[in-house]
């Protein structure tokens, strides 16, 4: 039973005290989800109607994690009517473009996505690494860096903030080259770069080798990147290492850019298929369970404990049931899964299973960091 009853009152204080100095200490936060940036001609009415629809269109892939339901007619019927969600907008100038900034009703896109069977992807989402090395048509290979070919992580880091993702590009300073080579990139040893990629404190590792494919080769090449009937010049072989398991494939383009494009959409994808949750299958009411949190010592922690929960996208509610010494155990109710749930929290490194090599679904029981 509840050990300490006056401590549920002063709960509350704690937790709006905490609300907003608490940031999650190791995946990363995707600000600005339902806002999107859309350069425009003009300021005329035509203009700023066809940009407020493109950036609804950003906004639903970025919250779904979903690149192709943007086919989905009932999505298309939405973006005709796009003004519905728009929230607020303003023009901004920059010495080179003339931007329409816009931001849309947060509650109004999740119905819309729930209500037409998609997933909604929470803010707290992993942040990757990429190492990329390259093969030139002289045969010579060298690791992406600043110095040789940044157009390749500028066109990575503008599909990653139209997707809603973090990549980081890793320094290849002394350190990075003590570490690895440019053969541990083109391997695919992601291991290996997972260890020199430790100091970045990043939880995902993605290399590819880059390559200019023959003639032949390039013939019939289908979607795996480029679709039939166009031009297929540059190949990619990915592998990504992710939770711990690894995963690969390739994709293709007609340059360098757009392989790397393809690269990180498909990224993309994979991270959404895992993290993205479908809130429609789930009713809080019937999907409760509790979880035990280890090592808490103050009214600040048990504060900490009830913010973090309530930030997760998953979970409706959350409280405190019982309290013995050290050790609480906390009754959340879930709008997914469990395992929607382990993997929520393993984003955060203030929080650790206590048995990390088998960590028991039915029973969660956890550490908080001091």
């Amino acid at each position: 039973m509840f050990k300490g009853v006056a401590i549920v009152a002063r709960l509350h204080l704690i937790f709006c005290l905490t609300l907003c100095c608490l940031a999650s200490a190791n995946a990363g936060v995707i600000e600005g989800l339902y806002n999107a940036q859309i350069e425009v001609a003009d300021q005329s009415t035509a203009t700023q109607n066809a940009a407020i629809r493109d950036g609804l269109q950003d906004v639903f892939v970025k919250v779904s994690g979903n690149s192709t339901l943007l086919n989905d007619p009932q999505i298309k019927q939405q973006l005709k009517q796009a003004k519905r969600y728009l929230r607020t907008y303003r023009f901004e100038q920059t010495p080179e473009h003339l931007y329409l900034v816009v931001n849309f009703d947060q509650e109004k896109v999740d119905k819309q996505l729930r209500d037409s069977g998609y997933r909604i992807w929470d803010k707290l989402r992993p942040e990757t690494i990429l190492w990329l090395a390259i093969k030139e048509p002289n045969g010579r290979r060298e690791l992406v860096s600043e110095g040789n070919h940044q157009e390749l992580f500028v066109a990575a880091q503008n599909v990653a903030k139209r997707r809603g993702v973090e990549i980081v590009q890793p320094l290849l300073d002394l350190d990075d080259m003590q570490n690895i080579s440019i053969y541990d990139v083109w391997g695919g040893f992601v291991h290996q770069l997972a260890q020199a990629s430790k100091r970045y404190g990043v939880e995902n590792v993605l290399s590819a080798r880059i390559y200019k494919l023959e003639n032949n080769d390039a013939e019939g090449k289908d979607d795996q990147g480029s679709a039939q009937g166009v031009e297929v010049a540059w190949q990619a072989d990915w592998t990504l290492l992710e939770a711990g398991s690894t995963s690969g494939g390739t994709v293709s383009g007609a340059d360098q850019e757009q392989v790397v494009s393809a690269l990180i959409e498909g990224m993309a994808d994979n991270l959404a298929n895992k993290y993205a949750i479908d809130f429609s299958r789930f009713d809080p009411a019937a999907m409760r369970t509790i979880v035990t949190i280890n090592n808490l010592s103050s009214l600040r922690q048990y504060g900490e404990i009830l913010t973090f929960f309530n930030s997760l996208s998953v979970v409706s509610s959350a409280s405190l049931v019982s309290q013995n010494g050290q050790v609480a155990q906390f009754e959340l109710s879930l709008l997914g899964e469990v395992d929607n749930l382990v993997d929520a929290m393993s984003l955060d490194n203030r929080i650790s299973p206590v048995n990390r090599f088998e960590l028991d679904k039915q029973k969660l029981e956890y550490f908080w960091k001091l």
